[in-house]
C-alpha cells in the first residue's frame, strides 16, 4: 500500500521546489497481370540458339553487355523511368544466368533492393518468384547448399521475404556453430533478432536479445550491452510484462550512467516512472519522474523537464493528491512559459482548472480555463472545448 502524504513524498515535494530556486512480413506471391519476364523462355542475340558451355570470349561479352544495361538502367532510374531502368535489368538477369548463380543473384540483391526502395510489389513478386525457382535447384534435402547461402540471404533479404530470411539466417546460424565464430555468431543471432522484430514475434525475438546480453555483458561490451537493453525493454512491454520491462530499463539507466550518456538517461527515468506507474508502485514512479526532471533541468533540457513534471503532476492526480498536482503544475508553467511552449501552457491551464472543480474552487477553475481559452484562440486549436468548460461554470449557482 503507498501512501503518498508520507514524510519520504512531502520531501520529494521540498526537492522540487529547492531545484526550481536554482518491418513486416509481406507475401508478394499474388497473381500478376504481367508475364514475369524471369520465368519465360529467354533468348538473346549474344546467347547461341543451341545450349551448349560458352567460350571466355562469349562470356566477356556478356559481362560486358550486362555491365552496360546496369549503366542504361541506373541512368533511367535516374530520369524518373522506373519502368524502363526494370527492364534493363531484367533483361541483365536473363543474361547472367549464362554466367554462374554468383553473377545472377548478385543481380537480383541490386534489383530487389531498387524495387524495395521503390515500393514496386509486381517486381518484387517476379523476383521472389526467380529466387525460389534457383533454390529449389540449389538445394539438398530441403537447405541451400552452404556454399550458396550468403549469395541466397543477401538476395531473400534485398526483397524483404521474411520468412525465407529468418529460415536460411538459422541455416546459416547452425554453420557459425559449427565453426565456432563467435563474431559471426553474434552477428547472425543480431540479423535473427531484426527479422523476428520485422514480423513483430517478440516471442521469438526476446531468448535471442537475451543470449545477446549475456554475451555482451561477458564481453564487457558495454555500447553493445546498451544496445540489447534497449531492444529488449520494448520486448517485455509488447508482451505485457512491465516488470521485466523494468529491470531492463533500470539496467540500461545503469549503462547511461556509466557511459556518461547523460542526454539520453533523463527521457529513460521518466519511461521506467511510467512503468512503475503502470505496476502502481506510485513512489518509484514518483521517485523516476523526479530524478528525471532533476537531470534534464541541469542539463537544460527543458522539454524532457517539463514533461516529467507532467507525468509527475498526472500521478498526484490520480491518487487524489490534488493540492500537491496543483503545486506541481504551476511549477510546470514556469517551465512552459520560459520555453515557449504555449501548447503544453494551454494544456497545463486545462489540468488545473479540472483540479479547482474537483475541489469546487469554481472561480479559480474559470480563471485557469479563460487563460487557455486565451491561448487556444491564438492557437486557433480547441475554442469550443474551452468555451464549454466555461460556460459549464457560468452556468452553476456560484
Amino acid at each position: 500500500m503507498i501512501f503518498l502524504k508520507s514524510k519520504k513524498f512531502n520531501s520529494l515535494l521540498l526537492a522540487i521546489c529547492l531545484v526550481f530556486s536554482c518491418q513486416i512480413k509481406i507475401s508478394f506471391a499474388q497473381e500478376s497481370e504481367n508475364v514475369n519476364p524471369l520465368t519465360t523462355n529467354f533468348s538473346h542475340e549474344l546467347v547461341p540458339a543451341v545450349r551448349r558451355n560458352l567460350t571466355i570470349r562469349e562470356k566477356e561479352t556478356i559481362e560486358a553487355k550486362i555491365i552496360d544495361l546496369d549503366q542504361m538502367a541506373m541512368g533511367a532510374l535516374s530520369s524518373g523511368n522506373e519502368d524502363q531502368a526494370l527492364d534493363f535489368w531484367y533483361e541483365a538477369i536473363n543474361l547472367s544466368r549464362f554466367l554462374d548463380l554468383d553473377s545472377e543473384l548478385e543481380i537480383i540483391s541490386k534489383v530487389g533492393t531498387i524495387a524495395w526502395d521503390k515500393r514496386r510489389r509486381e517486381d518484387l513478386s517476379f523476383l521472389q518468384e526467380r529466387l525460389l525457382v534457383l533454390e529449389s535447384q540449389n538445394s539438398n534435402k530441403n537447405e541451400i547448399k552452404k556454399e550458396f547461402l550468403p549469395q541466397f540471404i543477401k538476395a531473400y533479404d534485398s526483397i524483404h521475404y521474411l520468412d525465407k530470411s529468418i529460415a536460411l539466417h538459422t541455416q546459416n546460424l547452425s554453420l557459425v556453430r559449427e565453426n565456432d565464430d563467435a563474431i559471426l555468431i553474434t552477428e547472425t543471432l543480431d540479423k535473427l533478432g531484426e527479422l523476428y522484430l520485422a514480423k513483430f514475434d517478440y516471442y521469438q525475438a526476446e531468448p535471442i536479445y537475451k543470449q545477446l546480453l549475456e554475451t555482451a555483458r561477458n564481453n564487457q561490451d558495454y555500447l553493445l550491452e546498451s544496445r540489447y537493453l534497449q531492444k529488449l525493454a520494448p520486448i517485455s512491454q509488447a508482451l505485457v510484462n512491465p516488470k521485466n520491462s523494468v529491470e531492463y530499463k533500470e539496467d540500461l539507466a545503469q549503462n547511461y550512467q556509466k557511459n556518461n550518456n547523460l542526454s539520453a538517461l533523463s527521457r529513460l527515468k521518466i519511461s521506467i516512472g511510467n512503468d512503475y506507474k503502470a505496476l502502481d508502485n506510485a513512489e518509484s514512479a514518483s521517485k523516476y519522474y523526479q530524478d528525471a526532471f532533476t537531470l534534464a533541468l541541469s542539463l537544460e533540457q527543458y522539454a524532457i523537464a517539463g514533461d516529467a513534471l507532467k507525468q509527475l503532476g498526472k500521478l498526484y492526480q490520480q491518487y487524489q493528491e490534488l493540492d500537491s498536482a496543483l503545486k506541481i503544475y504551476q511549477e510546470l508553467i514556469k517551465i512552459e512559459k520560459n520555453s515557449y511552449d504555449f501548447y503544453g501552457l494551454m494544456n497545463t491551464y486545462d489540468f488545473i482548472g479540472t483540479i479547482y472543480s474537483q475541489k469546487q474552487d469554481y472561480g479559480q477553475a474559470l480563471n485557469s480555463f479563460r487563460k487557455a481559452l486565451a491561448i487556444a484562440n491564438e492557437l486557433e486549436y480547441k475554442q469550443d472545448y474551452f468555451r464549454q468548460k466555461i460556460d459549464q461554470l457560468n452556468s452553476l449557482d456560484l
